[in-house]
């Protein structure tokens, strides 16, 4: 079902996916995930990709995952660099900065201060390497007030994410 989220995810933000739904939706059914639209998604070849398209968001709201709009894309990519640095997977400057990018792309003016806090992060990376420990340290304490659901957008409206 990852594979699945991850390309709905790509799709939401329109990045081209079509001809790799078909091989998706066969492997999803090899692994036990099955809805109708799924199964006949399977059966299409790489050259169906608007056919793959339409099917697949089909399949996705009978297994109950919508493909997000991007705002809510863009919100599953900032929690997951978020989780990443927070867990030290990756580099955290990187991650800092798609923080920073997906939160001030997202559409959501309650993330504007999480976007804000990264940037002042990824920007102040520079100035100190020298102290990369504590740069890293800053980075993963405020990945960790990085809203973990949608509900608790709030948290970031009262300032408590930054």
């Amino acid at each position: 079902m990852e594979q699945l989220r991850d390309l709905a995810i790509r799709l939401a933000m329109d990045e081209p996916v079509g001809d790799d739904l078909p091989m998706a939706a066969a492997h999803a059914l090899t692994r036990g995930v099955d809805s109708p639209s799924l199964r006949e998604l399977a059966g299409l070849s790489k050259g169906q990709s608007r056919e793959a398209v339409d099917l697949f968001r089909q399949a996705m709201d009978e297994l109950g995952c919508p493909v997000p709009a991007m705002s809510g894309a863009r919100l599953h990519l900032m929690r997951e660099a978020a989780a990443n640095l927070v867990a030290g997977r990756g580099d955290p400057e990187d991650l800092a900065h798609q923080i920073y990018w997906q939160a001030c792309y997202s559409g959501m003016p309650e993330l504007r201060a999480v976007g804000d806090r990264f940037l002042e992060l990824y920007a102040g990376w520079g100035a100190t390497y020298d102290q990369a420990e504590e740069a890293v340290a800053a980075m993963k304490a405020a990945a960790a007030s990085v809203p973990s659901r949608q509900s608790s957008l709030s948290a970031v409206r009262d300032g408590d994410a930054g």
